[in-house]
């Protein structure tokens, strides 16, 4: 079940004290409804109720999903997970995500039934192509679906607050696929970061083959 907490605060703004509640755990099979507020990015916003004052708040916290057979730990941008993983999980696909809109990834990728690593090799290949036809040194991608052959990503551009969408052909994430069975590659133990600085690592070790 998910784990709730009720804390103290007091807004910034007007100085008003009051309760936020924050979760320590998200079970998506027992909570259905909090896995859709992580979808829609809302989990962790706060609102004052007396000036109408509204904060993104940023905490730890752990997102299960026993059907996927998936765990996520949420650190965000300068923390350290000291969550270490129950054997009752070991075969669970472990990951470590710095925010909400990673984390939104990871659920859309696992639900979709694709691997991330692999969906990673996809975007540092795209992300290459775009850098190259917008004119600019750095991209952030998102997966966003998948539609009949295409291979949909959310792209973030630098100064543009708006992403703008491109497609790859789904042969893209097939040939990641293979670049990863080359390389007899299994998931390190533990939560494992699965982003753009491994895709990198697997790329390199792939051409070195």
């Amino acid at each position: 079940m998910s784990t709730e907490i009720t804390k103290d605060i007091i807004c910034p703004q007007c100085g008003e004290p009051q309760k936020y509640r924050l979760f320590a755990g998200v079970n998506a099979q027992d909570n259905p409804e909090l896995k859709e507020k992580i979808l829609e990015e809302t989990l962790f916003d706060w609102r004052c109720q007396r000036c109408n004052y509204f904060a993104a708040m940023a905490y730890p916290f752990l997102y299960t999903d026993p059907e996927k057979k998936l765990l996520v730990c949420v650190t965000p941008a300068g923390s350290k997970s000291t969550v270490q993983p129950s054997p009752a999980v070991e075969e669970f696909t472990k990951r470590q995500v710095k925010n909400l809109a990673e984390l939104k990834e990871k659920i859309l990728i696992f639900d979709g039934g694709y691997d991330d690593v692999a969906v990673e090799l996809v975007k540092n290949a795209l992300c290459a192509i775009i850098k190259d036809s917008y004119k600019v040194n750095r991209v952030h991608a998102y997966f966003s679906r998948v539609n009949q052959d295409e291979m949909e990503f959310a792209i973030f551009l630098p100064r543009k607050a708006e992403p703008v969408y491109h497609s790859t052909k789904l042969d893209v994430y097939k040939q990641s696929q293979e670049v990863l069975r080359t390389l007899d590659f299994v998931d390190p133990p533990g939560f494992v970061v699965a982003d753009a600085k491994l895709a990198r690592k697997i790329i390199e070790e792939y051409q070195d083959i």
